[in-house]
C-alpha cells in the first residue's frame, strides 16, 4: 500500500494498493472496535467480501454497515476520482485499521503486526 493521505487529527484516509483496489485507513476510534469474530483478520484478505458487510460511497461520505447493520464508520472521506473509480471497478473496499491514530504512527503498527483488515462490499451511492 502506497502511503499518500495525511492521516492527521485521526481522520480516516483512502488510499490504494498496488493492483488498484480501495483502501480506506482508519485509525482506532473507540466507537469502531474491531473484533476477530466479526471477520476482521491480521492478514490481507482476498477478493471475498465479508459475509453481510457492506459500504456506499457517494463521492463525499461513506457509510460502512457491519452485519447486525449498524454503522462500523459513516463520514466524510477525501478521495479522489481514482479512488471513486476503483470503488466502482471492483465493487469491495479493504478496511484497515488498528492502535495508530495517524499516518505518523501508523508504519509502526504495520511493522509490528498490529492492523486488522477487513475487505467488504463496496458501492457508489447517489450524491445527496
Amino acid at each position: 500500500m502506497e502511503l499518500t493521505g495525511t492521516g492527521l487529527r485521526g481522520s480516516p484516509w483512502p488510499e490504494l494498493l498496488p493492483d488498484r483496489r480501495p483502501v480506506l485507513v482508519v485509525p482506532a476510534v473507540a466507537t469502531s472496535s474491531a473484533l476477530a469474530a466479526e471477520g476482521w483478520t491480521a492478514h490481507l484478505p482476498g477478493y471475498d467480501t465479508a459475509p453481510r458487510w457492506s459500504a456506499a460511497f457517494d463521492g463525499h461520505r461513506l457509510a460502512v454497515h457491519r452485519p447486525d447493520g449498524h454503522p462500523w464508520y459513516d463520514g466524510p472521506v477525501t478521495a479522489g476520482r481514482q479512488w471513486y473509480r476503483a470503488i466502482r471497478s471492483h465493487h469491495t473496499l479493504l478496511l484497515v485499521t488498528g492502535p495508530f491514530t495517524g499516518l505518523l504512527d501508523f508504519k509502526a503498527v504495520a511493522a509490528s503486526g498490529q492492523l486488522l483488515l477487513l475487505t467488504v462490499a463496496a458501492r457508489l451511492a447517489d450524491p445527496p
